[in-house]
């Protein structure tokens, strides 16, 4: 027969149980796409959704024309801007923005303007920032036809495919879409390698950073990317890498299969084991080891059925609080909006796509992710994402990708 204090500490941990998952979590993470407990039918939510995407974007769109129109080309945030790249220094971070024209959904309507806002973002975070050249890639064809691009050439430095360059320009009537793509990243790359960098951002042009995406880049490049803690000490990282991936999709950072993942539930678990037992056992001084073993149980399983609840796309947020808790894992295979290359990785990465061709079934991404393969060398991911993806408008595929991702 369990003692009266045996009693009155299950009924508190059921109490617990039935408090977060019954009533608490149902109200919190109802909106919370990635959830659990998100109800809502997602094929009515489309259209919800999408119209509150487009009227995020279009704030997003005013505030960047704001900061534009109230700066103008000439103001001294543009103009150092333009006068990195004509500097003879070698920089230490080159940041080209590869863009193309989207299609704006009718004739009279402008196009999403993607591009716009991570300019306007990148020359505000910019300011407080040294030996950093930004610059646009303008790869529609023709340059010309994209208007935005050419617009913003009076703000940034904006180079393009043109009819002087040596070599050939393609065209969607010679090449595929997906081979086109793989080109213009090519050209894109390789006049940044012209710079002489240290290192290569190349963001395509609806990743749009965060705002503390600076100060968390210059922690995990000296302590991550080219320095490492040793022993203590601050050491240079002798490790060989194919590239940093900045963003991954939020969809695909759930919890999984993967070894890695399994881990942090089992972490999880461990941890809210240990906290059950301390605040309802005394610690684990407890003398009773049925009841201090059932309490651990009920507090793994507690912290491990909270996790899956809520969604890991939502808890990773938490390292936001400071530099110091960002994570640095192995990334996975696909997707490229935002990714960190070394100039002699980046000159490889050339030569390795130019033998090959890209197509719906090799899209640029895997084709990357097969040069790591074949290379040997790593490639990570940093977490939480330091972009936020826009394009909900996309410049491969006809309609508008799934508004509940944005």
């Amino acid at each position: 027969m369990l003692c009266p204090s045996t009693v009155r500490t299950y009924r508190k941990v059921y109490a617990v149980y039935a408090l977060t998952f019954l009533i608490l979590l149902p109200i919190l993470c109802n909106e919370l796409p990635y959830s659990k407990y998100y109800t809502h039918d997602r094929s009515k939510r489309r259209e919800v959704d999408a119209r509150r995407v487009e009227a995020e974007n279009q704030e997003r769109v005013a505030a960047a024309k704001f900061y534009l129109k109230k700066n103008g080309p000439y103001s001294r945030t543009f103009r150092q801007l333009r006068h990195r790249l004509e500097r003879k220094s070698k920089p230490e971070l080159v940041i080209t923005v590869v863009t193309v024209a989207r299609k704006s959904g009718g004739e009279s309507r402008p196009g999403p303007q993607y591009l716009t806002q991570v300019v306007a973002r990148f020359a505000e975070l910019l300011t407080q920032q040294e030996n950093v050249v930004f610059q646009v890639c303008n790869v529609n064809t023709p340059p010309e036809g994209h208007r935005e691009a050419v617009y913003l050439s009076r703000y940034v430095p904006v180079i393009s495919r043109n009819s002087s360059s040596t070599e050939p320009v393609p065209t969607s009537a010679h090449i595929h879409k997906f081979e086109k793509e793989k080109q213009d990243y090519v050209f894109c790359m390789e006049r940044s390698l012209e710079l002489q960098p240290d290192h290569i951002l190349m963001i395509q042009d609806d990743a749009v950073p965060r705002t503390d995406f600076f100060p968390v880049f210059q922690h995990l490049l000296k302590y991550n990317i080219e320095g490492k803690i040793v022993r203590g000490d601050l050491q240079p990282n002798p490790e060989k890498w194919a590239f940093w991936k900045l963003y991954y999709p939020e969809r695909w950072q759930g919890y999984g299969n993967e070894e890695k993942l399994l881990l942090e539930l089992i972490c999880s678990g461990l941890i809210g084991g240990s906290l059950f037992v301390a605040l309802n056992c005394g610690g684990f001084m407890e003398r009773d080891s049925r009841r201090r073993t059932t309490v651990f149980v009920l507090g793994f399983f507690y912290a491990v059925l909270l996790c899956l609840a809520i969604g890991r796309q939502y808890l990773i947020e938490l390292r936001r609080l400071s530099v110091h808790t960002y994570a640095v894992v192995d990334a996975p295979d696909c997707c490229i909006p935002a990714v960190l290359y070394s100039p002699k990785q980046a000159a490889a990465i050339v030569q390795y796509l130019k033998g090959q061709t890209c197509s719906s079934l090799l899209p640029i991404d895997l084709a990357l992710d097969n040069y790591v393969h074949s290379s040997g060398l790593k490639q990570y991911l940093v977490e939480p994402n330091l972009f936020h993806h826009i394009g909900i408008v996309s410049t491969l595929h006809a309609g508008i990708k799934n508004p509940v991702d944005f």
